[in-house]
């Protein structure tokens, strides 16, 4: 169990900050939120991340099969 928490955590380390950022404020707001007023949320808050540069970044490295060069934007 601590080598795959390990594994997880220094995964996690290689993602953009601004995504993990965005990804982890939505998460404890939408907690608070009713259900349908939380998928809106989420919603709002995934289509305003997946055009932020490092989104961008993170879709075209995937795709090319490439590590992706985060800019922190």
């Amino acid at each position: 169990m601590r080598e795959e928490t390990r594994t997880l955590a220094l995964r996690i380390a290689q993602a953009s900050p601004v995504t993990l950022a965005i990804g982890k404020q939505a998460y404890y707001t939408r907690v608070d939120l009713h259900q349908s007023n939380a998928y809106a949320y989420v919603k709002e808050i995934m289509t305003m991340n997946s055009v932020a540069a490092d989104a961008q970044e993170g879709m075209t490295a995937f795709l090319e099969k490439r590590p992706a060069c985060w800019a922190g934007r």
